[in-house]
């Protein structure tokens, strides 16, 4: 069904996904018959290793301040010993690893996975007493980042966007099943079958062990509410949360979906990572690899990423289990 599809109309559609307002370092990408990951039966793109300078290069270029807000969270030592439990798992006993973050901007769970490598890669970096060392191209033959097929038709720095993906990872395509998938006008058989075929691929290379897996684990963007909007939510969110947010603006994480807590299930361990890359509030806090065994505790994780990132930021931040009264009217508001 996918390789009988019309490429170029399938293309347009993707490309009608992606949002005004979307990070200004990615811009349309035209259709280019000889890109792989233009033809619509593509569904994973194999990595294609740089070096720990590339990654470098294309993080900052992405996004400036990088080194002042990433890069020294990976070298605190307390994340150093995360780093090294990361390892002992994913290399030494073959388990998989979901690395979870909130995701606010459509180049978040790329930058967090850009310092996941510097973190882990970088030349002073040991493991164990045995003071064992990984390459970029070790690490990413074990990285597999789910992403929105619309990644496809976007470009940063004159590189296709998936190209500059695959100097750290393996990317999965998925397909929206949501508001905006309706609203680009994709075929829900087209969705489907392509998700479906990524979930196969997918389940095949997490069968094998050892693997990293990304994920915004939000089922949409996060929803942040003006100040001006946050009088008409203030009752509910105190029937909540007990407290008042007072007159700022606010941060709704969505609920996650059956097949994202699955995936997290599968990998049974979670390390979460909350990120802001609000201009006011950069943030990127690091939490524990944790060891999950059922959808409570993959909520449990949400709520780890919604209250770290409002210490971090002091933006008040709620994770939503499910589709509850508040969290409609904020998408109300927020889509009028």
């Amino acid at each position: 069904m996918l390789a009988a599809t019309d490429p170029v109309a399938y293309y347009r559609s993707l490309s009608n996904l992606v949002r005004t307002g979307h990070h200004a370092v990615l811009q349309p990408l035209p259709y280019t018959p000889a890109l792989e990951f233009h033809d619509p039966s593509c569904v994973v793109v194999e990595p294609k290793a740089g070096n720990v300078e590339t990654v470098e290069l294309y993080a900052n270029a992405a996004y400036p301040a990088f080194d002042e807000v990433f890069r020294p969270v990976f070298q605190r030592p307390e994340i150093a010993a995360e780093l090294n439990g990361l390892y002992q798992l994913v290399f030494g006993e073959g388990a998989n690893v979901a690395v979870v973050t909130n995701h606010g901007q459509i180049i978040d769970i790329a930058l967090v996975m850009g310092a996941l490598i510097l973190g882990m890669c970088e030349p002073d970096r040991r493991f164990g007493v045995l003071d064992e060392t990984l390459s970029v191209a070790d690490l990413a033959d074990r990285i597999d980042v789910m992403v929105s097929r619309m990644v496809t038709t976007r470009q940063a720095f004159n590189v296709p966007a998936m190209q500059v993906l695959q100097c750290g990872a393996r990317t999965f395509l998925s397909m929206p099943q949501t508001h905006s998938r309706r609203r680009a006008k994709l075929d829900p058989a087209l969705v489907k079958a392509n998700n479906l075929l990524v979930r196969h691929e997918l389940d095949a290379r997490l069968s094998r062990g050892g693997q990293i897996l990304a994920m915004a684990a939000s089922g949409s963007q996060d929803l942040s509410l003006a100040a001006s909007m946050v009088q008409k939510v203030r009752s509910q969110w105190r029937a909540r949360r007990g407290i008042d947010p007072g007159e700022t603006s606010t941060l709704h994480l969505q609920p996650l979906y059956d097949g994202t807590m699955q995936l997290m299930l599968g990998c049974r361990y979670v390390l979460p990572i909350a990120v802001s890359l609000e201009p006011s509030a950069p943030a990127v806090e690091v939490g524990s690899v944790t060891r999950v065994r059922g959808t409570d505790d993959c909520h449990r994780i949400m709520e780890w990423i919604a209250d770290a990132h409002q210490r971090a930021t002091r933006i008040p931040t709620i994770y939503h289990r499910q589709e509850d009264p508040l969290l409609r009217q904020v998408r109300s508001m927020v889509r009028s």
